[in-house]
């Protein structure tokens, strides 16, 4: 807001920023893990939900490195509900946060939410089976 003071906005005038920019790698993750104080979840982007036939509910299977995600992986896996948050889903399940973060080894320090590219996305039984790299660099 103006205040009506007359200020000397000439460039030559001013000191210029000396802190760096620290350059970070991004990309579009397939999933963010949040494990906070203020709750724990796993969130899936918009445009890896649309692989899914089902948009209420996802089941959740691990390998040593890759987490593979479907509407449907079949009857001995657990159904979790996939609640929507904006174009995204969610899933609020602290019990799942804690065996993901188990299973993997991930290292909160520091941090409350971690994101994973897809690593690749294949169809078995007419369904689209979405794997995660749960390994990635940081």
């Amino acid at each position: 807001m103006f205040d009506g003071k007359k200020y000397n906005t000439e460039l030559d005038n001013f000191t210029p920023s000396q802190c760096k920019s620290k350059n970070r790698v991004t990309g579009t993750g397939g999933i963010s893990i949040v494990d906070s104080s203020n709750g724990k979840r796993v969130r899936f982007n918009a445009s890896m939900l649309s692989n899914f036939s089902s948009q209420t509910t996802i089941q959740v299977a691990y390998s040593e490195n890759l987490l593979a995600i479907a509407s449907n992986l079949g009857n001995s896996h657990t159904n979790y509900k996939l609640s929507k948050s904006g174009k995204n889903g969610v899933i609020y399940n602290a019990a799942l946060v804690k065996e993901i973060v188990e299973k993997f080894e991930l290292d909160f320090t520091n941090r409350t939410s971690r994101t994973f590219p897809i690593f690749d996305i294949q169809e078995k039984d007419n369904e689209l089976i979405v794997y995660i790299n749960m390994k990635s660099s940081e």
